[in-house]
């Protein structure tokens, strides 16, 4: 939840600055669709749909290719995606209604609602409050922690317990580090004052006045009779798994009810006549709060400033504001892009892991505010493809440097046991068939597998989840030669198993 919390690094932040273009053609909208069915065959995606608002009227919507590619089923408008870190906007649009309701100020102290709640850090335990955990600049470092919730069984509450043992490497309030943790116990608050959860609350306060009546907090909730776009990775279909509320990345939506979310928020917070969010919480909610690096790419593109708010990333585009946020699970990858000074905004939902959705986005904003036909679904591929010859060669190079012939120092049976990690748990070390069998506890049902011995005291491993690649669990000895515990090499950029310590403890 990427609830993030899934994200494609290469991707992001890939951005062009436009200049307005004040009217489309319905011979545009014809070349848009055209330059749409041509990207989808070139990324070979499986399925993709889109909304466009522009002055206050849906002026494009559209579903591509399949929600179900086994059974040929095809997009539609209504199909619900897991709209991931797209929630976080949603989330904070919660506590901006408490706000509206003098039932919590943005400078209240996570402590003052959240009992026994600490980090490492006691200053920052008590200073911590609203804006800091919806700006990503509590000190926890990007994607520290989201192992605690990834296929876990852990309850909020457990998952706050650990949290203490997380290192505190950015400075507090100056530093970005992307904390879907710290959305989860926005939640939390949630229920605190209300004494209603999260997604009672999100149904009651936005979903229903919006009239987003298919849309649901998260996956346990949907029903098998609604409209719904698969997960799909490298266009193979996926289960989709019960998961239950995460107000960082749960919420499964459509670009047609996700319109309205749009409409809404550009409409001073008036949608159908009704007052939703105010003016003031919305203004809010876009006002920077953390500041972001400016890349190359950025500073060629004319970019001068690049911010988080509140559930919002923002940034200029040659004078205009432009407030976007992206989402990513296994399986999907959202956006969602506001323009509110040009009254445009769009959403893109996929259901397959490609780069297609970014070159949209950027394809889109262009259409709107730039004459330009820069054909950015084909730079997108081919930074795709320079993605997948990097990873492929960084494999070959990790080959090449094994030991061959070599042998575990030990008897296989010296490797069985329990191992802990105190921040994330525990894992045990079985033999079985002769083999070596790995499974971490707390996501027993995902993170588990067999051992091949790579060389000396390191065994390779995939885990059951597709999403994540192949790994390599390195065994640590004491000066007795006995296996003291071990850590687990499996790069990817979103899960930090490289955090993990283990240490035998039977």
């Amino acid at each position: 939840m990427k609830l993030r919390i899934c994200v494609v690094p290469i991707l992001l932040f890939i951005t062009l600055a436009p200049v307005i273009l004040y009217s489309q053609t319905s011979a545009d909208y014809d070349s848009l669709d055209a330059y749409i069915l041509k990207a989808m065959s070139d990324f070979e995606q499986t399925g993709l749909a889109i909304a466009v608002v522009k002055d206050s009227t849906v002026v494009f919507c559209k579903g591509y290719g399949f929600k179900h590619l086994e059974n040929e089923a095809p997009m539609t408008t209504s199909a619900l995606f897991n709209i991931a870190s797209c929630s976080k906007a949603f989330t904070a649009a919660c506590l901006g209604k408490l706000v509206d309701e003098g039932k919590l100020t943005w400078n209240a102290k996570v402590t003052d609602y959240i009992q026994g709640f600490r980090l490492e850090d006691p200053y920052i335990t008590q200073q911590l409050n609203i804006k800091d955990i919806l700006s990503h600049r509590s000190g926890l470092a990007t994607f520290y922690g989201d192992l605690l919730w990834y296929e876990t069984q852990y309850s909020n509450a457990e998952i706050i317990h650990r949290m203490r043992h997380l290192p505190i490497l950015n400075d507090f309030r100056l530093q970005f580090g992307y904390q879907n943790n710290m959305f989860m116990i926005a939640g939390e608050i949630v229920r605190e004052i209300t004494g209603k959860s999260w997604d009672e609350y999100l149904y009651d306060q936005l979903f229903k006045p919006l009239n987003m009546g298919q849309s649901r907090a998260c996956s346990k909730h949907l029903k098998p009779d609604q409209d719904i776009a698969y997960p799909h990775l490298k266009r193979k279909v996926q289960e989709i798994t019960a998961y239950g509320p995460n107000p960082a990345g749960s919420i499964y939506s459509s670009v047609d009810e996700m319109a309205h979310w749009i409409l809404m928020l550009l409409n001073d917070g008036i949608y159908n006549g009704r007052q939703v969010l105010s003016p003031r919480t919305i203004q809010t909610l876009f006002a920077p709060q953390t500041i972001l690096p400016v890349g190359k790419f950025m500073k060629e593109a004319g970019i001068h400033f690049h911010n988080y708010g509140l559930g919002w990333m923002m940034f200029d585009y040659s004078g205009h504001k432009v407030v976007e946020h992206d989402g990513g699970m296994p399986g999907y990858l959202s956006k969602v892009t506001l323009v509110p000074e040009e009254n445009l905004g769009f959403v893109i939902l996929t259901n397959d892991m490609t780069a297609l959705y970014s070159a949209m986005g950027l394809k889109l904003l262009d259409f709107f505010l730039k004459d330009s036909d820069r054909d950015w679904a084909a730079e997108y591929l081919r930074f795709q493809k320079q993605r997948e010859t990097y990873l492929d060669n960084k494999k070959a190079e990790r080959e090449s440097k094994r030991v061959k012939r070599s042998k575990p120092s030990r008897m296989l049976e010296s490797y069985v046991g329990l191992y802990r990690d105190t921040m994330y748990g525990d894992a045990r070390i079985l033999l079985k068939d002769k083999k070596l069998h790995l499974t971490l506890i707390p996501a027993a049902e995902k993170f588990y597998s067999t051992m091949e011995h790579w060389h000396f005291d390191t065994f390779r491993i995939k885990f059951a989840d597709e999403f994540l690649p192949e790994g390599y669990v390195n065994f640590k000895l004491n000066t007795d030669a006995e296996i003291v515990g071990f850590t687990i090499d499996l790069p990817n950029p979103d899960f930090h198993f490289f955090n993990l310590d283990f240490k035998k403890v039977e």
